[in-house]
C-alpha cells in the first residue's frame, strides 16, 4: 500500500432527528454508539486524524485531550439532514475548512457492524483505483448495498422480469480526496466513483427503536452470525 495518511471526518449531533433523537448515545456493545464507531477509525493504522463535528459536550469532554481526534462544531444539520443520516457534502465542505491533508475517509455514524476489515479493505480500494490506479482512473471510492429485486409497477404490471441488481448509497464509507472534492463541485462521490459493495448486515442503521433492539440482539448472539463475527 502507498504511504499515504487518511484524515477521518464524522457528524455526531446530540439530537438526531425526531423518530429517534438518542440513537448515537444508545448502548450497544456495552458501549455508547458514537464510541463504538471512532473507536473502529481508531484502530485503523491509515487513518492519522479523526475530525469529529458535534454540538455534543459529553463527546467534546470524551475526546477533548485525545491526540488523535479533533472535536469541532461547524455545521448543524437540517432536520431532513439528520433524520435520514446524510453524510451531507454540504457537511464535508464545512469540516474540510477545519481539516489538513489531501485523503479524506468520511463515516456515517450508525452502523455498529461495519468490520474494521471492510474499512481496511475500503481504504485498500482507493490505495489502488484512486491514489495509484491500475486499470482505471477513479477519484473516489463510496460503499453500496446490492438489491436483486424484480420490478412491477402500480398496475402490477412487470417493469422487469430478469432481477436486475439496484445498487443503493448507503452513506457508510466515502473516501476521496481535497483535490476531486473540489473540482467537483464540493461533492464526495466524483465523476468516476468506485463502488464498493459490503455485507448486508454491515448496512443495520441504528436508525429506529426497532433496529436498535434488532441491533442489541444481534450483539448479544455474535454466536450465531459466525460468518460475519468470526467463530
Amino acid at each position: 500500500m502507498s504511504d499515504f495518511l487518511l484524515t477521518a471526518v464524522i457528524s455526531i449531533p446530540q439530537e438526531a432527528g425526531y423518530f429517534f433523537p438518542n440513537r448515537h448515545f444508545e448502548y450497544i456493545s456495552r458501549s455508547p454508539l458514537y464510541s463504538v464507531m471512532v473507536d473502529k477509525l481508531e484502530a485503523i493504522p491509515q487513518i492519522d486524524k479523526i475530525i469529529i463535528n458535534t454540538d455534543s459536550g459529553t463527546i467534546r469532554s470524551d475526546y477533548g485531550r485525545s491526540g488523535k481526534v479533533r472535536v469541532i462544531n461547524v455545521y448543524q444539520a437540517e432536520p431532513q439532514e439528520v433524520e435520514m443520516e446524510l453524510t451531507s457534502d454540504r457537511a464535508t465542505a464545512a469540516m474540510l475548512q477545519h481539516a489538513e491533508g489531501e485523503h479524506f475517509l468520511q463515516m456515517g455514524p450508525i452502523f455498529p457492524f461495519l468490520k474494521q476489515d471492510t474499512i481496511k479493505s475500503v481504504i485498500e480500494a482507493y490505495d489502488r483505483y484512486v491514489v495509484n490506479p491500475e486499470d482505471h482512473s477513479y477519484d473516489s471510492v463510496f460503499t453500496i448495498r446490492t438489491l436483486s429485486r424484480r420490478y412491477y409497477d402500480s398496475d402490477t404490471d412487470f417493469i422487469r422480469e430478469d432481477r436486475p441488481n439496484t445498487f443503493v448509497e448507503d452513506g457508510i464509507l466515502h473516501l476521496f480526496n481535497r483535490t476531486s472534492f473540489l473540482a467537483g463541485g464540493n461533492r464526495k462521490v466524483g465523476k468516476k466513483p468506485f463502488a464498493f459493495g459490503i455485507d448486508d448486515i454491515e448496512n443495520l442503521a441504528i436508525d429506529s427503536e426497532e433496529n436498535y433492539r434488532l441491533g442489541v440482539y444481534i450483539d448479544e448472539n455474535r454466536h450465531r452470525f459466525p460468518r460475519v463475527f468470526g467463530r
